[in-house]
């Protein structure tokens, strides 16, 4: 397996977890009265990620965990693909 290959695999992996992520988020928010269209969902992620950031913030006085279980694989994924371009064999 070339380094190409895990690399993208890793990138794969993190846009998996940033999804389930931002589906957490989602249901959190549902939970807490903040509706959110099935059909704009894919539209509505930064606003949620922002909205349940100010959420947690004024609920507990810290930003929720899930706020940084998307940030976090989110930027991880870009970082991997860039790698998986970087060492792809020419």
């Amino acid at each position: 397996m070339t380094l190409s290959i895990l690399f993208l695999i890793l990138t794969i992996l993190m846009a998996i977890w940033a999804v389930v992520a931002a589906l957490w988020i989602t249901r959190e928010l549902g939970r807490r009265g903040i509706k959110t269209p099935f059909i704009w969902f894919r539209f509505y992620v930064l606003k949620n990620l922002d909205r349940y950031k100010e959420v947690t913030r004024q609920e507990t006085g810290r930003v929720g965990s899930l706020y940084y279980h998307y940030i976090i694989p989110i930027n991880t994924a870009l970082f991997f693909a860039l790698l998986a371009l970087l060492f792809y064999p020419k």
